[in-house]
Order: structure tokens, then C-alpha cells, then sequence
């Protein structure tokens, strides 16, 4: 879908079951994740990203952090006892409300609201620190790389990004797609995934160094994915 629609979407996703459209889970939908909870799946998540990192000896800088495809602030919110400042971006203006309403780490956090297919909402070099996961898998290819590049424009030099794609179905045809003409308010779940050479290719070009790339499954999902470490030069 174009980026008009994929907004439109992730709005609506935003207003109906926020929770639920960040970490689906079938016995979660319709409201059923508890607030809690899901926020300690954040916390969890960068207990293990601060132990992946740790194990490879990658120091990443502890300034400003960004998340970006913040969603309510499950990540951001995990992320601000590491960082001076922690700023969450997403595309959804319900979601992002929502987020400010549940901000637990006063100042050292902030949300924007960014409905461009790019990040020119922030100057280059203004963050030591970016992080995406399970986001970039929503949105075509193009999008995907462009916002790649996009991340290394707006970290300074020695800053370090880490992001998550969808690499690929495990089992062909397993998960249903979308049909090509929905209305459009629906809102629903795409999966594309990037050729990992073409991931390589991007980061190289906007300066990039990747340290680290691993392989990762999601548990009961359709999709192989993998994790990446990028330094910028």
C-alpha cells in the first residue's frame, strides 16, 4: 500500500486495538492484552537487545535515543532508564497520543507524530541511538530501505542503529495476504520482506558499518527475521 493508506491504517489500528496491532497475539485481540504486561515485553526486549550487544562488545552511545515506530511507547519507555533523552516516532497520531498519556519517564521522553515516508522532521546527526522492531516489515520495500538510510542520516558518527526486517516466510503460503482492493478503512496486517543484500547495499550507502546480523524467529509467527547492529561511520 502507499504511504497514505499505510498511515490511514495504522490510525485505525490505533484507535481500535493499539496493543493488540503492536504485538498480535490471537488470545490478546479485541483488548485483551493487560497494560502491564505489555509493557514488561518492552522491558524484556531490551534486557536481551543490552545482553546481544554486550556478548559482541558493542558499546552503544547513551545519549539520545530514538524508537522509531513507537507505537504507545513499549520500547521507549523500556528504553528511558538508558538513555539522557528517549524520543518515540510513529505514523499513528492515536497511537502517539495514547503514548503521552502513558509516559511514566517525565521529560527524558518525548513523542512525535511523523506522517512523512521519511525522518526530515529531524536534522542530521541528532541521535547516538536508534532502534526499530517489528515495524519496517509493515511497510513496502521501498519504504523500508529509505528509512534505513534515513537512520544513519540522523545519527552522529560513532552512533549506533539496530533494526529488525522480515527476511522471509518459513513455510510458503502460510500466512494469509491482504486482498489487493480493501476499503479504505479497513485496517490489517502487511508482511514484505527485504532481500538481505539489498539491506547491506542501503546501509553502505548512507555510511553504515554492520557489526553485527543474526538470524531470528518469532515464536507461533509465519516469518523468518533477522537482527542487525549498524555502526555509523
Amino acid at each position: 500500500m502507499d504511504f497514505e493508506r499505510l498511515r490511514r491504517n495504522w490510525e485505525n489500528l490505533g484507535r481500535a486495538d493499539p496493543m493488540w496491532a503492536i504485538l498480535t497475539d490471537e488470545e490478546s485481540k479485541g483488548g485483551g492484552w493487560d497494560e502491564d504486561a505489555f509493557f514488561a515485553t518492552g522491558r524484556e526486549f531490551v534486557e536481551w537487545l543490552a545482553a546481544w550487544l554486550g556478548r559482541h562488545r558493542i558499546d552503544a552511545p547513551r545519549g539520545a535515543a530514538l524508537d522509531f515506530g513507537c507505537g504507545i511507547g513499549r520500547l521507549t519507555q523500556a528504553l528511558a532508564p538508558h538513555f539522557e533523552h528517549v524520543t518515540g516516532v510513529d505514523v499513528s497520531a492515536p497511537m502517539i497520543d495514547r503514548a503521552r498519556e502513558v509516559n511514566r519517564h517525565g521529560d527524558r521522553v518525548d513523542y512525535v507524530c511523523n506522517t512523512r515516508p521519511d525522518l526530515s522532521i529531524f536534522l542530521d546527526a541528532s541521535f547516538d541511538f536508534a532502534l526499530t522492531a517489528i515495524v519496517l516489515q509493515h511497510m513496502r520495500v521501498d519504504y523500508q530501505l529509505a528509512y534505513l538510510r534515513e537512520f544513519l542520516r540522523v545519527l552522529r558518527p560513532g552512533g549506533v542503529l539496530v533494526f529488525q526486517v522480515a527476511v522471509g516466510e518459513l513455510r510458503p503460503g502460510a500466512a494469509p495476504t491482504a486482498p489487493a482492493e480493501e476499503p479504505p478503512d479497513e485496517a490489517h496486517m502487511e508482511i514484505h520482506c527485504l532481500e538481505p543484500a539489498d539491506v547491506r547495499a542501503a546501509l553502505r550507502a548512507a555510511g553504515g558499518r554492520i557489526l553485527l546480523e543474526e538470524p531470528d524467529r518469532w515464536a507461533g509467527e509465519h516469518w523468518a527475521s533477522a537482527h542487525y547492529a549498524v555502526l555509523r561511520g
